[in-house]
């Protein structure tokens, strides 16, 4: 059996029945075991019928994530809005009503106090002891630097002259030009 996705061994097992129908009338021994032409094709049909009920349930699961999905999405974007709506009308101190809803209280934001700076990095230290990450870390990365080195290219010395010739250099210009008919 080459291929392995379920249509095509439905494909084969349909087949396989019709195979039997067509060619076998007496019983046959597989594996040590008789079957008849019967029995061996029931043995098909259930896998049919089972495979067929399985995808049958597999699509109607998927149906349900996907519906389950799309709700909890509707449901997440209402509870922000109703959230807000809660805190625009009894403020972002009315943490009872926001406790009856079952909604966390705003947290204040602006700057922390030294105290509240200390607290948060022991329990960094005590995190990253707990999990044996205690290597040091350092926010500068120190480079060595070396003396830059000037390079200057040496050409060998050639043993065939050259017969193009130099440049010649540009006239000098004087900055006034000679008038026309002068």
């Amino acid at each position: 059996m080459a291929t392995k996705n379920r249509p095509s061994v439905l494909t084969l097992f349909t087949s396989v029945q019709a195979g039997i129908d067509k060619h076998l009338t007496a019983g046959v021994t597989l594996g040590g075991v008789t079957y008849t032409a019967v029995s061996l094709k029931a043995v098909f049909a259930l896998a049919i019928t089972a495979m067929t009920a399985a995808e049958a349930l597999r699509k109607q699961w998927m149906d349900a994530v996907a519906t389950a999905h799309t709700a909890e999405a509707t449901a997440n974007a209402l509870y922000e809005l109703l959230r807000n709506y809660v805190i625009s009308q009894y403020g972002k101190t009315a943490n009872a009503v926001l406790g009856d809803f079952g909604m966390p209280v705003p947290q204040p934001k602006g700057p922390k106090t030294a105290k509240v700076k200390a607290s948060a990095a022991a329990k960094s230290a005590a995190t990253r002891q707990l999990r044996g990450t205690t290597s040091k870390l350092t926010s500068t990365m120190e480079v060595p630097v070396t003396a830059v080195t000037t390079v200057s290219l040496v050409m060998p010395a050639s043993t065939t002259t050259s017969t193009t010739p130099a440049p010649s250099p540009a006239p000098a210009t004087t900055g006034s030009s000679p008038k026309p008919g002068s």
